[in-house]
């Protein structure tokens, strides 16, 4: 059985059969999913976020000039939705007589420490990394979505894993302090 490819599974939808577009779906929610967390650090959000994003590819589907790139087209409005979503949503407030206390028997938080470090990031740093690592797309897919070059996307992710090497090491380095204070 041969899978069809993104542009044949495009041309179905376009042509009127949009049960076809469960296909895309299946085959791309995953790694939306993943890319949005990465960028909002909100794993909730991140759902809600990548189902907008297929609701709005659907309607929006006819717009699409290369349906061999779909799932770039797809990143980049995500994209833009995650941005949306950041620059809108306010900082939780607690009165601090209300918070209530830290636990330290609370499990870790999804995604752990790394999640955390990520979320420490540049919007445009866990941009470029969630595009090319969770959601696993080419330079030249990443730079088509950015709307820049290829070699611009590789050093942005250059610089980027290096932020997070900085970030890693400098929690390393904290947590070997409180080691040797004990």
């Amino acid at each position: 059985m041969q899978v069809a490819t993104d542009a044949q599974v495009v041309k179905r939808v376009l042509q009127g059969d949009a049960d076809a577009y469960a296909v895309l779906v299946e085959r791309h929610q995953g790694s939306l999913v993943a890319a949005a967390h990465h960028l909002t650090g909100d794993p909730e959000a991140a759902r809600d976020l990548a189902q907008e994003t297929f609701i709005d590819a659907y309607r929006q589907l006819r717009q699409l000039r290369e349906p061999s790139k779909f799932a770039g087209w797809l990143l980049g409005i995500l994209r833009n939705k995650c941005r949306k979503h950041l620059s809108r949503r306010q900082p939780d407030s607690v009165p601090l007589d209300e918070a209530p206390a830290p636990s330290t028997t609370d499990p870790e938080p999804e995604g752990g420490p790394l999640t955390e470090l990520l979320g420490q990031l540049p919007l445009a740093d866990r941009e470029v990394l969630a595009a090319r690592y969770i959601s696993e797309r080419s330079y030249s897919d990443i730079a088509r979505t950015l709307e820049t070059t290829v070699n611009n996307v590789r050093v942005r992710c250059c610089r980027a894993r290096q932020r997070l090497r900085k970030l890693f090491e400098e929690a390393q380095s904290q947590i070997t302090q409180a080691g040797e204070a004990q």
